[in-house]
């Protein structure tokens, strides 16, 4: 029975090639789809699942209000925190803090024989000795346990080792030294740990001991509680109840700053979030990677649900396609005394069959597949084949595929009335007909929704990137300032190669700044109008400017002037942005120029009002900015470069670097490029958009394609009268056409409303976006129904050019 089953599904299979192919190719790309987004939603899932005791690790986190009203939730905390909580709750084991070095630091490996090595590195944790006891790293060299314990030690991945010492040295013991970023001085290297997992809500290349942080003037002056740039982490002792210990942390709160809180009428509400729920956690400020909401990773999964299921409809409808010929055999072979449950054995012994070649492909797809979803989302993405689990879904997916695709056409076909088909006539075929009909049209709905929705996703994206910014981005070369200088003559040197800078053929203009549009503030603090109470203070953020700045970076001064070097009054104040006015209660911008700053406890005149400019993304409304003068900043240096001989003036500009300041490697950046790179999670989200709606409609034409197939079959005998009757190819193609083009517009019509829903909530999460505009529905709609009739007129044509004698010889 086996062998006959086998012989005769190959039969049929190599008798309709292309049906073979099509269903096979379908089926192929829903598994491969199923496989490769089951594989990213694991990734993503498995976020810092590697360290042993993640279950008992928790980060704290902190919403503030100011006057009851929420002002920020966030992941930042004083150095105090950590210790205090250890001495005040018995249930904490033990505590971490870390901070990242901001604006990194250069790197200098001088080996005995050889040129030095010197590198500009961002990944720089400060981190305390407890780091490496709490979270799970494998060392490949060094003690882990006590790679911490000295100020001058060092940890370094392997990736950052291979840079500096290659593959042949012994690393351990080596000398590194820092120059920037607080901590200069020379590092003993005393462990080498296994690059950081990537699927880890905590990056890093460099470990140094937060000892030496913490004897910085900044924090020495400090009680721990007032500058809030740390992130906390907790260990509690297993079997802790995680409730108890977030009940006491109210009155912890009030124990350490209910004073100063109750001063600035201030509310701060502190909570332990596990370290498996981080990365599933977006919306807290400077969060220290990129996070993905859990609505996205079910929207993951139901994408692969649902292409999974039409990819086993579009094999029943390419099935029933064939149903007259099929019908002929069942007849037949019920004539001679086949059983039902023979035929119905028959039949799925076809689909497991098809199915199985389908699985085979699909796994060599998904494997070809899964790299480029990797590239688009930034991650080294591979199947571990080695994974039961794999091999589950694998068998879960062919066996589903097998059972479902195989018995609707066993069904089917199994229970032809023999008189009837022997007839020629299958008119039972067309069961659940109204069904497929039902099915295209939701296929073509959902195409519509994501065509739109990468549509809207990249036009957004474009009107981000192009929109006036109210500051000059074009040809502004951006070089990362010196970390290794004598700071005794730093500020000579600096103002000498900013002059030298101006100087060069096609550069036009040259600015100094502590950060750059893009990059953040140099200082997030609280802040007030002169005159205003302590409970009226509002967040707003400083940046420390040159006074060529603003000239450089073609901001308009709406009121006021621009810093002057030689008044120094002048280098005292303040510029403000428009947004700071009504934040701050300032007035119009000439009032303004009458009223003074409160904060850092320093009270600072007003000097000029400027513009609105965008100095982070469009995503977020115009926020409070203060400029405050510096004579020449050592941490960015801004060149307008002209049009012509860029890379000759680059060339240039690196000359007098170097010159000015041995030893320091020359990194530069263009900002348009690095301000856009705001926008990577958008890109991302608009090519995953993309990739899923080439996809869904493929699956959908394969639908489409199959039920025109159907139709044409049923329709053969009509065909062949009007032929006879006169009627030409032309006229049969657009009356069959119609009936699938309607399926299409039908489903634009329930597409638009609930496409406008979704682009309209999308796009409300954007403070400066695009409008809703009629090609956003229109261009989609044409784009469907052009690959609608390009699918079915192959079908069509094909039926109506057949010779009408044939069709009729049988009737």
């Amino acid at each position: 029975m086996l062998k006959s089953h086998l012989t005769l599904a190959i039969r049929n299979l190599l008798k309709r090639k292309l049906y073979s192919s099509i269903n096979i190719f379908g089926l192929a790309i829903g598994v491969a789809v199923c496989l490769v987004i089951l594989k990213y939603v694991d990734f993503e899932l498995g976020y810092d699942t590697y360290h042993k005791n993640a279950a008992n690790i928790y980060r704290t986190t902190t919403r503030s209000y100011q006057n009851d009203e929420l002002r920020d939730s966030g992941i930042l905390s004083g150095y105090a925190q950590g210790p205090s909580l250890l001495s005040d709750i018995p249930e904490i084991k033990t505590y971490i803090r870390t901070h990242p070095m901001y604006g990194g630091a250069v790197f200098i490996y001088d080996p005995p024989s050889g040129t030095a090595l010197t590198f500009h590195e961002e990944d720089i944790q400060w981190v305390d000795s407890t780091f490496l006891d709490v979270f799970t790293y494998k060392a490949v060299h060094g003690d882990i346990n006590t790679a911490l314990d000295q100020p001058n030690s060092i940890v370094l991945t392997q990736t950052a080792a291979l840079k500096y010492f290659g593959e042949a040295a012994d690393p351990l013991g080596k000398i590194v030294k820092v120059s920037g970023g607080w901590s200069d001085g020379d590092y003993q290297v005393t462990a080498i740990l296994e690059d950081v997992p990537q699927n880890s809500h905590f990056n890093f290349e460099f470990l140094m001991p937060i000892h030496n942080l913490l004897k910085s003037e900044q924090y020495t002056g400090d009680d721990g509680w007032g500058w809030n740039n740390f992130v906390t982490y907790i260990e509690l002792y297993p079997n802790t109840s995680v409730s108890a210990v977030e009940e006491k942390l109210p009155a912890f709160i009030e124990k350490y700053r209910g004073k100063d809180l109750a001063e600035a009428n201030r509310k701060l509400i502190l909570r332990l979030q596990p370290i498996l729920d981080i990365h599933l956690s977006p919306g807290l400020s400077y969060e220290t990677s990129p996070t993905i909401s859990t609505s996205t990773i079910y929207f993951f999964v139901l994408i692969s649900i649902f292409i999974m299921a039409i990819a086993w409809v579009n094999y029943i409808n390419l099935s029933t396609a064939r149903a007259m010929e099929r019908a002929r055999e069942v007849g037949i072979k019920k004539s001679i005394g086949a059983l039902k449950s023979q035929l119905i054995s028959q039949f799925i012994f076809e689909s497991v069959l098809v199915n199985f070649f389908g699985v085979v492909l699909a796994v060599l797809m998904a494997v070809a597949l899964l790299p480029v979803l990797g590239d688009i989302v930034g991650k080294d993405l591979a199947f571990n084949f080695a994974d039961p689990r794999l091999w589950l879904i694998i068998g879960g997916l062919f066996i589903a595929g097998s059972v479902i695709s195989g018995l609707y056409p066993a069904f089917v076909l199994s229970s032809f009335k023999i008189t009837t088909v022997l007839k020629g006539s299958a008119e039972q075929g067309g069961r659940g007909f109204s069904l497929r009909k039902a099915l295209v049209v939701f296929q073509f709905a959902s195409s519509l929704v994501l065509i739109a929705g990468t549509f809207t996703v990249y036009r957004q994206i474009v009107f981000m990137r192009n929109q006036e910014k109210g500051l000059t981005m074009d040809q502004m070369l951006i070089v990362n300032g010196p970390s290794v200088l004598d700071r005794k003559t730093v500020k000579e040197r600096l103002m000498s190669l900013k002059n030298q800078m101006k100087e060069i053929p096609g550069v036009l203009k040259v600015a100094t700044s502590a950060s750059i549009p893009g990059g953040g503030a140099n200082w997030g603090t609280g802040m007030r109008r002169d005159g205003a109470s302590v409970q009226d203070s509002k967040s707003g953020n400083v940046v420390w400017i040159d006074p060529d700045f603003i000239d450089t970076y073609g901001i308009t001064v709406l009121s006021g002037r621009n810093f002057n070097p030689s008044i120094k009054s002048d280098m005292e104040s303040v510029l403000v942005n428009e947004a700071a006015l009504k934040t701050f209660g300032l007035g119009d911008p000439e009032n303004a120029l009458q009223e003074r700053m409160i904060f850092g406890g320093d009270t600072t005149a007003i000097l000029g009002v400027l513009k609105d400019y965008h100095w982070n993304s469009l995503k977020t409304e115009h926020k409070p900015w203060l400029f405050k003068a510096d004579t020449v900043s050592g941490r960015n240096f801004s060149l307008l470069l002209s049009g012509s001989n860029i890379n000759e003036a680059i060339k240039k500009v690196e000359e007098r670097y170097r010159e000015a300041f041995p030893g320091n490697p020359f990194d530069y950046f263009f900002l348009d490029d690095f301000f856009n790179s705001q926008y990577k999670a958008e890109q991302q989200f608009a090519k995953i958009f993309s990739l899923f709606a080439i996809l869904a409609i493929v699956i959908a034409c394969l639908g489409l394609w199959g039920l025109a197939a159907f139709t044409t079959t049923q329709k053969l005998k009509e065909i062949g009268i009007r032929k006879v009757l006169g009627a030409s190819v032309y006229s049969i193609m657009s009356l069959l056409s119609w009936q699938f083009l309607k399926l299409v517009l039908f489903a634009t019509a329930i597409a638009i409303p609930l496409t406008w829903y979704g682009i309209n909530s999308w796009l409300s999460s954007f403070a400066f976006r695009i409008g809703l505009e009629w090609d956003l529905f229109v261009v989609p709609a044409i784009i469907l129904l052009a690959l609608a009739l390009g699918t079915v007129s192959t079908q069509i044509l094909r039926g109506a050019s057949i010779n009408p004698a044939r069709i009729l010889r049988s009737e």
